[in-house]
């Protein structure tokens, strides 16, 4: 089954018929570029509840017809025994009616299976294979960047991602400098698997944090390093420089972070700020030196200014950027934050 729909700025929709519940996967194509979302069809169940009323109420109606006719017959032993069947079949419905509300509803045809009891604390994380195709990237060509998810206690290919901040995987991927910087959200290709198209100016190491959370599980961070060889191409953007128009810098409560204590950064924002993946801003860390990543949200309006509370783990320095959606663009901004030890002055 096909259907088509032209890109324009407001959503565009296209009606699709399916035959049966469970499972799906709807492909969608632009270009050369395809992605594989899955879904389900689901339908509610009719309770339990209705087969027993209407049962009772049928049953009680038998007796009653029968109780009469046995009464005609000048049986009064029968008759009084099928009058008490029928009071206890409408009893059975009234009661049914009455308490029905309060009992839980049947999961829908389609639903996912319940996991059984032992796997009540959750799913476990997800072991990743990050690769680039191809395998050494020239800098300035364009490249995929491809996750293949694994369970490890199953080894079949984690197939059961919740999409959080409306999109499956938020990737982050910079250089050691943090000169390049690209917040992307990968295409599901196929089961297990997701990609994101990327290219890159300068050659050198490169480091992608993908962060992604599992049905019944919780959130979880995978970070590998890729490189990037070739000559450096002059014509291409690094991406983390300030834009043009973007005058406002962040500001820091206190000026210099104590490492593990909350701090707080601000940034003036032009009007028209718009929630972007569910939020007014962002607020993205990676210590220039070592593995940290922090990915943190302004969680107020959109106003004059984006607000974010963080507390940098260790002393050193930080890279970072604040990203916020107008009208027509992202908007990044980066800056570093050199954080101190406590008790140092």
């Amino acid at each position: 089954m096909a259907g088509a729909a032209l890109a324009a700025p407001d959503p565009q929709y296209v009606q699709l018929r399916v035959e049966r519940t469970g499972p799906h996967e709807l492909k969608l194509s632009a270009g050369d570029e395809t992605a594989v979302i899955p879904f389900r069809v689901l339908v509610e169940r009719e309770p339990a509840g209705e087969f027993l009323v209407y049962g009772g109420l049928l049953a009680a109606a038998v007796l009653l017809v029968g109780g009469l006719l046995t009464g005609a017959t000048a049986r009064p032993g029968k008759a009084m025994a099928l009058a008490a069947g029928a009071a206890a079949g409408v009893t059975v419905a009234a009661m049914v009616i009455v308490f029905e509300p309060l009992l839980p509803a049947p999961p829908p045809d389609g639903a996912v299976p319940t996991p059984p009891p032992s796997a009540a604390q959750g799913r476990p994380y997800a072991q990743a294979r990050v690769e680039t195709v191809p395998a050494r990237p020239e800098a300035g060509e364009e490249f995929t960047l491809r996750v293949d998810l694994i369970d490890g206690s199953t080894g079949r290919p984690v197939d059961d991602l919740t999409a959080h901040h409306e999109a499956l995987a938020h990737v982050v991927v910079t250089s050691r400098d943090g000169r390049y910087f690209r917040h992307v959200h990968p295409l599901r290709t196929r089961s297990g698997r997701l990609e994101v198209r990327l290219s890159a100016g300068r050659p050198g190491r490169y480091r992608a944090h993908a962060e992604l959370e599992r049905e019944e599980s919780g959130g979880q961070l995978l970070t590998a390093d890729f490189t990037v060889g070739g000559n450096a191409n002059t014509s291409e953007k690094a991406g983390a420089g300030r834009e043009a128009g973007v005058t406002a810098t962040p500001r820091l409560q206190p000026a210099a972070p104590v490492a593990g204590r909350p701090a707080t950064v601000e940034l003036n924002t032009p009007a028209g700020v718009r929630p972007w993946l569910g939020m007014t801003g962002h607020l993205l860390t990676r210590e220039q030196d070592g593995d940290f990543f922090g990915h943190v949200h302004e969680m107020g309006a959109p106003g004059a200014r984006v607000r974010f509370t963080f507390s940098f783990p260790e002393p050193g320095r930080y890279l970072a950027w604040i990203q916020y959606a107008t009208a027509d663009r992202i908007v990044t901004v980066p800056f570093t934050v050199n954080v101190t030890a406590p008790g140092t002055r």
